[in-house]
């Protein structure tokens, strides 16, 4: 049973991985998420739904539209297999627990804002209202709404800090220094750990993001690295940290 249930997650996350794809395409493109349905992004031609198989669509058409040939980027097969990957490792880590409910909505959130932010610079409004109300459902069902306010009120603190960050930025480098959708994005950040255990995710993310804009920098002319993604993987980080008993969500 626990092999069936390993398998059925792991599908499903290599399905919302497609689908995390498709969405981080459509939404900054002004594109329905529900019409037309898939096609090919450089010829326009619809795609047959043998077409759509993740992970193994890609591998068959040797990751080439079976149209016009253009090469299809190895983005969807790097988020399908992610979505899979991590998905599942949720469950074995966590179990059907609020954690990993949680943990796959983070997860959700990180899919789709690599897809937007790396190629667009864009955080979608959609997907951090969605992933704030399922968190907020999360903690609603699991722990009730008096104390789920504590996380409400955490997530609105780190936004107005994150509001003061941009402003001193903004201030001291004389130009944007954080994204709108970098603020927003702490509102269900903050509500998935606490004010304290987000500033320290906050500081996880920074170094991460210097590290990688070390690298980034160099084989890009484009001086700007994307924030988002690293403020949900740094706030993945301390979630498991913090129920590992290394800060305080769960002391």
């Amino acid at each position: 049973m626990e092999v069936l249930i390993s398998i059925m997650i792991f599908l499903f996350g290599i399905c919302l991985g497609s689908f995390y794809c498709c969405i981080g395409y459509r939404i900054p493109n002004k594109i329905s998420t529900v019409k037309p349905s898939s096609f090919c992004p450089n010829c326009k031609t619809p795609l047959k739904w043998y077409m759509n198989i993740p992970l193994f669509s890609f591998i068959f058409l040797k990751g080439k539209c079976a149209f016009c040939k253009e090469k299809i980027s190895k983005m969807y097969f790097i988020i399908e297999l992610l979505g899979g990957i991590l998905f599942l490792s949720s469950y074995l880590y966590f179990g059907l627990t609020k954690e990993f409910f949680i943990m796959i909505v983070l997860v959700s959130m990180l899919l789709v804002t690599i897809v937007t932010d790396f190629r667009y610079y864009y955080i979608s409004d959609r997907v951090i209202v969605i992933g704030t109300i399922l968190i907020l459902g999360v903690y609603i069902y699991y722990m009730g709404l008096k104390e789920t306010l504590f996380y409400v009120a955490s997530g609105i603190i780190m936004f107005l800090l994150m509001w003061v960050i941009k402003l001193l930025g903004d201030k001291a480098f004389k130009k944007e220094s954080l994204g709108g959708g970098d603020i927003k994005l702490m509102i269900p950040l903050g509500l998935s750990l606490g004010v304290i255990d987000a500033v320290t995710s906050l500081l996880i993310s920074s170094s991460l993001a210097l590290i990688a804009s070390i690298v980034m920098l160099k084989k890009s002319e484009e001086n700007i690295v994307p924030f988002g993604p690293f403020l949900l993987l740094g706030t993945i980080i301390m979630f498991i940290l913090a129920y590992n008993g290394i800060g305080l969500l769960y002391k």
